[in-house]
């Protein structure tokens, strides 16, 4: 339900770098997913239906797939973007999805409109305004009745904190959806969480997950699996700068790559220092989250996280 290829875009962090968000191919991404065991599988790029695109041009329309897309949307009353899965989506909702989603409080309503599948990804993903947490996650339960709350790039407490709020949802007497996804920018993790749930073929896979009948399954993060996730990124990277006949950039930015590439081949122990510190970093935060929430702690404003 939540897993990405190389029509994600550019990674938002070393932008100099032109670094790609992710490099594996649609195709590999279906074919490691269902040789994982997989009944189903989806591709959510951002903002992005290109991935989905093109599997359907090489496989045609296989039953066993359907549209995806990670939608970056924004609240701008919190000043925050979210990621919503949305499924089951064509290429004309995809162009107004796009056209809606720097406000969030028009896209989820023409969503409804259009009884799309969609859910808000790991909840509190760089969210870091604990002043405003209660507001945000009372709009947030306001608004959607289907949450990511196993998400295999979050740390246990993260997606535990999601799972403690969806209880709370359900017990005041909602019918609220749940799914799981690796979140999975290379082909090591993919199929690793995942949803189930009982069903004949994907559009009543679809409603069980929409009608609150499904489980989520599979692997939390930690620093070193966050690590691996960069490490795989970056050994990708490499060889699309190094390649000269590939395509992947411009000869002038290529070159400047390669002398940037070469420059920080030292430094490459960095990776697993950053993780280790947002790890860190990721348990303090969601920790005052829980304890604001449950009305235990003093509200302050904390960085985002990157």
């Amino acid at each position: 339900m939540h897993c990405h290829t190389l029509h994600s875009g550019r990674a938002k962090h070393l932008r100099f770098l032109r670094c790609r968000d992710c490099y594996s191919r649609p195709l590999d991404v279906y074919a490691t997913a269902k040789r994982r065991g997989m009944d189903l599988v989806t591709i959510t790029d951002h903002d992005s239906l290109d991935g989905c695109l093109e599997l359907l041009d090489r496989l045609g329309e296989p039953e066993d797939f359907f549209t995806g897309e990670e939608v970056s949307a924004t609240f701008p009353e919190f000043s925050h973007t979210v990621h919503l899965g949305v499924y089951g989506l064509n290429e004309a909702q995809h162009r107004e999805i796009q056209r809606l989603r720097s406000n969030a409080e028009e896209l989820v309503p023409y969503l409804r409109q259009q009884n799309l599948l969609f859910a808000l990804n790991h909840f509190f993903h760089d969210f870091g305004d604990l002043e405003r947490v209660r507001g945000f996650t009372q709009r947030m339960s306001e608004l959607f009745d289907l949450f990511e709350v196993r998400n295999g790039t979050q740390e246990r407490d993260h997606n535990t904190l999601i799972a403690r709020l969806v209880d709370g949802l359900r017990q005041s007497g909602r019918t609220i959806g749940v799914i799981g996804g690796s979140d999975s920018h290379t082909l090591r993790r993919l199929g690793r969480t995942y949803t189930v749930c009982s069903a004949a073929h994907q559009a009543k896979f679809l409603e069980a997950i929409r009608t609150g009948r499904s489980e989520v399954c599979g692997a939390h993060s930690n620093h070193l699996s966050l690590a691996a996730d960069i490490y795989g990124v970056v050994l990708r990277y490499y060889p699309a700068v190094f390649g000269v006949g590939n395509g992947e950039l411009p000869a002038a930015i290529r070159l400047r790559n390669i002398v940037l590439s070469i420059l920080a081949a030292p430094f490459l122990f960095v990776p697993y220092v950053s993780a280790a510190r947002h790890s860190s970093i990721e348990h303090s935060r969601v920790n005052q989250f829980a304890r604001v929430l449950s009305g235990c702690g003093t509200p302050t404003r904390i960085a985002p996280q990157q």
